[in-house]
Protein backbone atom coordinates (compact mmCIF):
# COMPACT_ATOMS: atom_id res chain seq x y z
CA UNK A 1 0.00 0.00 0.00
CA UNK A 2 1.25 3.12 -1.01
CA UNK A 3 0.38 5.48 2.16
CA UNK A 4 1.14 9.18 3.09
CA UNK A 5 1.61 10.22 6.77
CA UNK A 6 0.36 13.90 7.91
CA UNK A 7 2.60 15.85 10.64
CA UNK A 8 5.47 14.51 12.40
CA UNK A 9 5.03 15.10 15.82
CA UNK A 10 5.46 12.11 18.05
CA UNK A 11 2.98 9.98 16.69
CA UNK A 12 3.58 10.79 13.48
CA UNK A 13 6.82 10.42 13.74
CA UNK A 14 7.15 7.36 14.64
CA UNK A 15 4.16 6.04 12.05
CA UNK A 16 7.20 7.58 9.79
CA UNK A 17 9.82 5.23 11.02
CA UNK A 18 7.36 2.13 10.97
CA UNK A 19 6.55 2.36 7.51
CA UNK A 20 10.11 3.21 6.50
CA UNK A 21 11.19 -0.53 7.60
CA UNK A 22 7.29 -2.43 6.47
CA UNK A 23 7.60 -5.19 4.07
CA UNK A 24 4.15 -4.58 2.86
CA UNK A 25 3.48 -0.58 2.96
CA UNK A 26 5.70 2.33 0.86
CA UNK A 27 5.64 6.07 2.33
CA UNK A 28 5.35 8.37 -0.23
CA UNK A 29 4.90 11.63 1.02
CA UNK A 30 4.79 13.58 4.43
CA UNK A 31 2.58 16.72 5.17
CA UNK A 32 4.51 18.89 7.09
CA UNK A 33 2.79 22.04 9.67
CA UNK A 34 5.82 23.62 10.43
CA UNK A 35 7.15 26.03 7.90
CA UNK A 36 10.62 24.68 8.97
CA UNK A 37 9.93 21.10 8.08
CA UNK A 38 8.76 21.57 4.45
CA UNK A 39 11.89 20.60 2.25
CA UNK A 40 13.94 18.35 4.51
CA UNK A 41 13.96 15.24 4.19
CA UNK A 42 11.49 13.04 5.96
CA UNK A 43 14.29 10.63 7.70
CA UNK A 44 16.35 13.20 9.11
CA UNK A 45 13.06 14.89 10.20
CA UNK A 46 12.43 11.71 12.46
CA UNK A 47 15.80 10.55 13.45
CA UNK A 48 16.41 7.74 10.95
CA UNK A 49 18.76 7.54 8.05
CA UNK A 50 17.81 10.16 5.05
CA UNK A 51 15.03 8.17 2.60
CA UNK A 52 15.05 10.61 -0.27
CA UNK A 53 10.73 11.72 0.97
CA UNK A 54 11.21 15.30 1.32
CA UNK A 55 8.27 17.15 3.44
CA UNK A 56 5.88 19.34 1.77
CA UNK A 57 2.89 21.49 3.22
CA UNK A 58 0.93 21.03 -0.93
CA UNK A 59 -1.92 19.22 -0.41
CA UNK A 60 -2.64 18.55 -4.37
CA UNK A 61 1.17 17.67 -4.54
CA UNK A 62 1.05 14.83 -1.84
CA UNK A 63 -3.05 13.89 -4.05
CA UNK A 64 -0.99 13.47 -7.13
CA UNK A 65 0.84 10.86 -5.29
CA UNK A 66 -2.38 8.85 -5.60
CA UNK A 67 -1.84 6.80 -2.32
CA UNK A 68 -4.03 4.57 -1.01
CA UNK A 69 -3.84 5.61 2.38
CA UNK A 70 -3.73 8.76 4.68
CA UNK A 71 -2.93 8.82 8.33
CA UNK A 72 -3.85 11.95 9.56
CA UNK A 73 -1.54 12.88 12.75
CA UNK A 74 -1.84 16.53 13.32
CA UNK A 75 -2.66 18.62 16.47
CA UNK A 76 -5.57 19.93 15.63
CA UNK A 77 -8.15 18.45 13.24
CA UNK A 78 -8.73 20.24 9.58
CA UNK A 79 -11.61 18.95 8.45
CA UNK A 80 -11.12 20.63 4.74
CA UNK A 81 -7.85 18.60 4.43
CA UNK A 82 -9.32 15.30 5.02
CA UNK A 83 -12.54 15.73 3.05
CA UNK A 84 -9.52 16.75 0.11
CA UNK A 85 -8.41 13.42 0.62
CA UNK A 86 -11.36 11.52 0.94
CA UNK A 87 -12.83 13.12 -2.24
CA UNK A 88 -9.42 11.87 -4.39
CA UNK A 89 -10.22 8.71 -3.83
CA UNK A 90 -7.97 8.31 -0.57
CA UNK A 91 -8.43 6.40 2.49
CA UNK A 92 -8.32 8.21 6.30
CA UNK A 93 -7.30 7.02 9.12
CA UNK A 94 -7.17 9.59 12.14
CA UNK A 95 -5.55 8.95 15.16
CA UNK A 96 -7.55 11.99 16.55
CA UNK A 97 -10.27 11.42 18.85
CA UNK A 98 -11.99 15.44 19.69
CA UNK A 99 -14.28 15.87 17.05
CA UNK A 100 -16.84 19.31 16.69
CA UNK A 101 -19.40 16.29 15.29
CA UNK A 102 -18.92 12.91 15.47
CA UNK A 103 -17.39 11.52 12.24
CA UNK A 104 -20.36 9.13 11.37
CA UNK A 105 -22.89 12.15 11.80
CA UNK A 106 -20.50 14.56 9.37
CA UNK A 107 -22.77 14.88 5.98
CA UNK A 108 -19.95 16.98 4.35
CA UNK A 109 -16.85 14.33 5.16
CA UNK A 110 -19.53 11.03 4.18
CA UNK A 111 -20.51 13.26 1.18
CA UNK A 112 -16.90 13.17 0.38
CA UNK A 113 -16.60 9.52 1.23
CA UNK A 114 -18.92 8.72 -1.34
CA UNK A 115 -17.54 10.97 -4.33
CA UNK A 116 -13.80 9.50 -3.98
CA UNK A 117 -15.47 5.91 -3.01
CA UNK A 118 -13.23 6.00 0.07
CA UNK A 119 -13.16 5.29 3.99
CA UNK A 120 -12.86 7.24 6.89
CA UNK A 121 -11.23 5.45 10.14
CA UNK A 122 -10.71 6.72 13.48
CA UNK A 123 -9.81 6.11 17.09
CA UNK A 124 -6.21 6.36 19.20
CA UNK A 125 -5.26 4.44 22.19
CA UNK A 126 -8.40 6.03 24.45
CA UNK A 127 -10.29 5.74 22.26
CA UNK A 128 -9.57 3.17 20.18
CA UNK A 129 -8.44 0.64 22.78
CA UNK A 130 -9.44 0.67 26.54
CA UNK A 131 -12.81 3.14 26.20
CA UNK A 132 -14.47 0.91 23.28
CA UNK A 133 -12.18 -1.70 21.71
CA UNK A 134 -11.43 -3.85 24.70
CA UNK A 135 -14.77 -3.56 26.42
CA UNK A 136 -16.46 -4.67 23.36
CA UNK A 137 -14.32 -7.50 23.02
CA UNK A 138 -14.44 -8.73 26.78
CA UNK A 139 -18.35 -8.30 26.66
CA UNK A 140 -18.07 -11.10 24.03
CA UNK A 141 -17.39 -13.73 27.28
CA UNK A 142 -19.77 -12.32 29.80
CA UNK A 143 -23.78 -12.71 29.37
CA UNK A 144 -26.48 -10.02 30.72
CA UNK A 145 -23.99 -7.29 30.63
CA UNK A 146 -25.17 -4.86 33.86
CA UNK A 147 -21.76 -2.34 33.39
CA UNK A 148 -18.76 -1.69 32.18
CA UNK A 149 -15.99 0.24 33.92
CA UNK A 150 -12.91 1.15 32.13
CA UNK A 151 -9.39 2.05 34.00
CA UNK A 152 -6.37 4.04 32.39
CA UNK A 153 -3.56 4.89 34.48
CA UNK A 154 -1.10 6.78 32.25
CA UNK A 155 2.48 7.68 33.27
CA UNK A 156 3.00 10.45 30.68
CA UNK A 157 6.02 11.93 32.01
CA UNK A 158 7.87 11.11 28.70
CA UNK A 159 4.94 12.21 26.19
CA UNK A 160 6.82 14.49 23.48
CA UNK A 161 4.40 17.26 23.22
CA UNK A 162 4.36 20.15 25.47
CA UNK A 163 1.59 21.07 23.53
CA UNK A 164 -0.74 18.40 24.33
CA UNK A 165 0.30 17.83 28.07
CA UNK A 166 -0.86 21.51 28.85
CA UNK A 167 -3.85 21.97 26.63
CA UNK A 168 -5.77 18.78 27.28
CA UNK A 169 -4.12 17.73 30.36
CA UNK A 170 -3.68 20.81 32.50
CA UNK A 171 -0.19 20.09 33.47
CA UNK A 172 1.61 22.81 34.99
CA UNK A 173 -1.16 25.10 35.59
CA UNK A 174 -2.40 26.34 38.98
CA UNK A 175 -4.90 23.93 40.55
CA UNK A 176 -7.36 26.85 40.48
CA UNK A 177 -7.11 27.53 36.60
CA UNK A 178 -6.88 23.57 35.84
CA UNK A 179 -10.17 23.83 37.65
CA UNK A 180 -11.37 26.43 35.84
CA UNK A 181 -10.53 24.74 32.35
CA UNK A 182 -13.44 23.97 31.05
CA UNK A 183 -12.43 23.85 27.19
CA UNK A 184 -10.75 20.73 27.90
CA UNK A 185 -12.85 18.78 29.06
CA UNK A 186 -15.66 19.37 26.58
CA UNK A 187 -12.67 17.83 23.85
CA UNK A 188 -12.78 14.84 26.55
CA UNK A 189 -16.30 14.73 26.14
CA UNK A 190 -16.55 14.71 22.90
CA UNK A 191 -13.58 12.27 22.16
CA UNK A 192 -15.34 10.02 24.99
CA UNK A 193 -18.70 10.28 23.89
CA UNK A 194 -17.84 8.86 20.45
CA UNK A 195 -16.51 5.79 21.84
CA UNK A 196 -19.69 5.30 24.22
CA UNK A 197 -21.81 5.39 21.33
CA UNK A 198 -19.76 2.91 19.82
CA UNK A 199 -20.01 0.78 22.90
CA UNK A 200 -23.49 1.63 22.87
CA UNK A 201 -24.48 0.20 19.25
CA UNK A 202 -22.05 -2.57 19.78
CA UNK A 203 -23.83 -3.89 22.97
CA UNK A 204 -27.24 -3.07 21.48
CA UNK A 205 -28.01 -0.06 24.47
CA UNK A 206 -30.14 3.16 23.23
CA UNK A 207 -27.55 6.15 23.68
CA UNK A 208 -28.15 8.57 26.08
CA UNK A 209 -25.42 11.00 26.99
CA UNK A 210 -21.77 11.07 28.17
CA UNK A 211 -20.94 13.46 31.13
CA UNK A 212 -17.63 13.66 33.61
CA UNK A 213 -18.91 12.53 36.55
CA UNK A 214 -16.28 13.60 38.98
CA UNK A 215 -12.64 15.46 38.21
CA UNK A 216 -9.29 15.31 40.77
CA UNK A 217 -6.42 16.84 40.62
CA UNK A 218 -3.00 15.97 42.04
CA UNK A 219 -0.22 18.39 42.60
CA UNK A 220 3.65 17.94 42.29
CA UNK A 221 5.51 17.26 45.09
CA UNK A 222 8.69 19.21 44.13
CA UNK A 223 9.45 21.16 40.77
CA UNK A 224 9.94 19.11 37.75
CA UNK A 225 10.61 19.57 34.08
CA UNK A 226 9.39 16.63 31.70
CA UNK A 227 12.72 14.83 29.96
CA UNK A 228 10.08 14.31 27.27
CA UNK A 229 8.99 17.67 26.21
CA UNK A 230 10.67 19.89 28.44
CA UNK A 231 6.98 21.48 30.05
CA UNK A 232 7.84 22.84 33.55
CA UNK A 233 5.65 21.90 36.19
CA UNK A 234 6.53 23.84 39.57
CA UNK A 235 5.55 22.26 43.09
CA UNK A 236 1.90 22.32 43.94
CA UNK A 237 0.99 23.11 40.19
CA UNK A 238 -0.94 20.10 38.44
CA UNK A 239 1.23 16.78 37.92
CA UNK A 240 -2.19 14.45 37.62
CA UNK A 241 -5.45 14.29 36.37
CA UNK A 242 -8.41 11.93 36.95
CA UNK A 243 -11.72 12.46 34.80
CA UNK A 244 -14.21 9.72 35.18
CA UNK A 245 -17.04 9.80 32.22
CA UNK A 246 -19.84 7.94 32.72
CA UNK A 247 -22.61 6.85 29.82
CA UNK A 248 -26.27 6.81 29.94
CA UNK A 249 -29.34 4.44 28.00
CA UNK A 250 -31.32 6.45 26.14
CA UNK A 251 -33.77 5.62 29.49
CA UNK A 252 -30.97 7.08 31.78
CA UNK A 253 -29.54 3.90 33.64
CA UNK A 254 -25.75 4.29 33.32
CA UNK A 255 -24.05 1.58 31.52
CA UNK A 256 -20.58 2.51 31.08
CA UNK A 257 -18.07 4.29 33.09
CA UNK A 258 -14.15 5.32 31.80
CA UNK A 259 -11.56 6.55 34.12
CA UNK A 260 -9.28 8.68 32.70
CA UNK A 261 -6.12 8.79 34.94
CA UNK A 262 -2.52 11.19 33.66
CA UNK A 263 0.80 11.76 35.50
CA UNK A 264 3.70 13.07 35.14
CA UNK A 265 5.03 12.18 38.65
CA UNK A 266 4.73 8.88 40.42
CA UNK A 267 3.87 8.70 44.14
CA UNK A 268 1.32 11.79 44.09
CA UNK A 269 -0.81 10.23 46.57
CA UNK A 270 -2.57 6.67 47.69
CA UNK A 271 -5.25 6.52 45.17
CA UNK A 272 -2.44 7.34 42.34
CA UNK A 273 -0.15 5.57 40.45
CA UNK A 274 2.94 4.58 42.76
CA UNK A 275 5.07 2.57 39.90
CA UNK A 276 6.29 2.83 36.33
CA UNK A 277 5.50 -0.76 35.76
CA UNK A 278 2.07 -1.04 36.80
CA UNK A 279 -0.87 -2.13 34.36
CA UNK A 280 -2.09 0.90 32.37
CA UNK A 281 -5.42 -0.32 31.55
CA UNK A 282 -8.24 -2.17 33.76
CA UNK A 283 -11.28 -3.15 32.23
CA UNK A 284 -14.26 -4.57 34.21
CA UNK A 285 -17.21 -6.14 33.38
CA UNK A 286 -20.38 -6.70 35.99
CA UNK A 287 -22.04 -9.68 33.90
CA UNK A 288 -22.59 -13.28 33.80
CA UNK A 289 -19.49 -14.11 34.71
CA UNK A 290 -18.37 -11.22 35.52
CA UNK A 291 -15.00 -10.18 33.81
CA UNK A 292 -11.77 -8.06 35.14
CA UNK A 293 -9.13 -8.01 32.73
CA UNK A 294 -5.29 -5.55 33.55
CA UNK A 295 -3.78 -4.79 30.38
CA UNK A 296 -0.09 -3.41 30.49
CA UNK A 297 2.35 -1.63 28.16
CA UNK A 298 5.77 -1.52 28.30
CA UNK A 299 9.12 0.08 26.38
CA UNK A 300 10.07 -1.78 22.64
CA UNK A 301 13.62 -2.49 21.42
CA UNK A 302 13.82 1.82 21.71
CA UNK A 303 13.95 2.37 25.38
CA UNK A 304 13.73 6.33 24.75
CA UNK A 305 10.42 5.77 23.03
CA UNK A 306 7.20 6.77 24.75
CA UNK A 307 5.49 3.53 25.09
CA UNK A 308 1.51 5.00 24.79
CA UNK A 309 2.84 6.85 21.37
CA UNK A 310 4.10 3.71 20.51
CA UNK A 311 1.46 2.07 20.77
CA UNK A 312 -0.69 4.63 18.72
CA UNK A 313 1.84 4.58 15.91
CA UNK A 314 1.26 0.96 15.83
CA UNK A 315 -2.48 0.88 15.50
CA UNK A 316 -2.19 3.72 12.54
CA UNK A 317 0.16 1.47 10.57
CA UNK A 318 -1.81 -1.59 11.49
CA UNK A 319 -5.21 -0.66 10.14
CA UNK A 320 -4.11 0.58 6.96
CA UNK A 321 -5.27 -2.72 5.26
CA UNK A 322 -8.42 -2.77 6.60
CA UNK A 323 -9.26 1.07 6.05
CA UNK A 324 -8.45 0.53 2.51
CA UNK A 325 -10.10 -2.65 2.61
CA UNK A 326 -13.75 -1.23 3.72
CA UNK A 327 -16.48 -0.17 1.85
CA UNK A 328 -16.91 3.43 1.11
CA UNK A 329 -17.85 5.58 4.36
CA UNK A 330 -17.40 6.08 8.17
CA UNK A 331 -15.91 2.84 9.33
CA UNK A 332 -14.96 1.45 12.92
CA UNK A 333 -14.61 -1.98 14.66
CA UNK A 334 -17.99 -2.75 14.41
CA UNK A 335 -17.73 -2.75 10.78
CA UNK A 336 -13.87 -4.27 10.30
CA UNK A 337 -11.71 -6.55 11.87
CA UNK A 338 -9.58 -5.31 14.73
CA UNK A 339 -6.12 -4.53 13.85
CA UNK A 340 -3.43 -7.02 13.66
CA UNK A 341 0.23 -6.76 13.86
CA UNK A 342 3.56 -7.25 11.90
CA UNK A 343 5.93 -10.39 12.82
CA UNK A 344 8.90 -8.30 12.21
CA UNK A 345 11.51 -9.93 9.59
Amino acid sequence: MKVVVCHTGGVGSQVVRLLLAHPQHELVGVLAHDESKVGRDVGELVGVAECGIRATDDVDELIALAPDCALWHGVVWHREVVARFLRAGINVYTGMGGFDTPLGEDSGLLEACAEGRASLASGGNIPGLISDVLPLFLSGYSGNVRRIRATQRSHVADYPSAFQLSEYLNMGATLEEAERANAADAVWVTGMAQSARLVAEGLGVSYGHTVISAKEFAPATEDLVLPGSGLEVAEGAVAGVRRTFTTTSAEGAPFLDVVNEQTVALGLGAHWRQEVDQPNWTVEIDGDPSIRCELAVGHGSDPGQDPVTALNAARAVNFIREVVAAPPGFVSVLDVPAPRGQVAG
